[in-house]
């Protein structure tokens, strides 16, 4: 070589044995198989290392970033306003379930009259006169198989002025397991006996 590119080793020669070039030859092989090998498992730890050190670096961010653009808008602007709690139970103007249909469900009538003591005035001792029509509700009751139990509960009207009586008196309602829910006490001592035997321990 010549010129601008020559070294200060250009012009010198060095002279080896065949054993010596053969044995530098393969070294360098060696080193260069190795650096290949060692290429992707560099770049492989790098990913890794990266990946390991993106959550470190988030939690500043995180801790001591600012807030979303959407927020920080409608603070500025004062629009940030409390949502007002959500109401537990079926929301006004929501579309309700209604009642189970109980048309399947065998009737059988029970009729529940007033005690011949209540039927007689305490004051005065009259006697109640029978009023047309009756009360009537629906209690599921269970006996064997679930049936609908229709209370009919007689009403007396009196025929005298006293105001200690009122004008038209009812058979009293019948149990239930809540005063205003359609389940017979049948119902819940039905649950109450399902619950004891689930809960028993089994002897072997």
């Amino acid at each position: 070589m010549s010129g601008k590119h020559a070294t200060p080793f250009s012009q010198q020669t060095v002279v080896l044995t065949k054993q010596d070039s053969s044995a530098l030859k393969w070294e360098a092989n060696d080193w260069r198989a190795q650096h290949a090998r060692l290429v992707p498992r560099e770049a492989a730890l790098k990913a890794q290392g990266e990946a390991l050190e993106a959550p470190r670096r988030d939690l500043p961010h995180r801790l001591y970033g600012k807030k979303s653009e959407q927020s920080a808008g409608s603070e500025a602007l004062g629009k940030s306003q409390p949502a007002p709690p959500r109401q537990r139970g079926q929301q006004p103007g929501s579309q309700g379930h209604g009642r189970s249909d109980r048309s399947s469900l065998p009737v059988v009538v029970a009729v529940h009259d007033v005690s011949a003591a209540a039927k007689h005035c305490p004051p005065c001792g009259a006697a109640l006169a029978p009023f047309p029509g009756v009360e009537a509700c629906d209690i599921i009751a269970v006996q064997v198989q679930a049936h609908l139990r229709r209370i009919q509960r007689p009403r007396d009207h009196k025929t005298w002025r006293c105001p200690q009586v009122p004008g038209i008196v009812p058979a009293p309602p019948a149990p239930r397991v809540l005063p205003q829910s359609p389940l017979g006490v049948s119902v819940g001592t039905m649950v109450l006996l399902d619950q004891y035997l689930s809960s028993r321990p089994t002897h072997r």
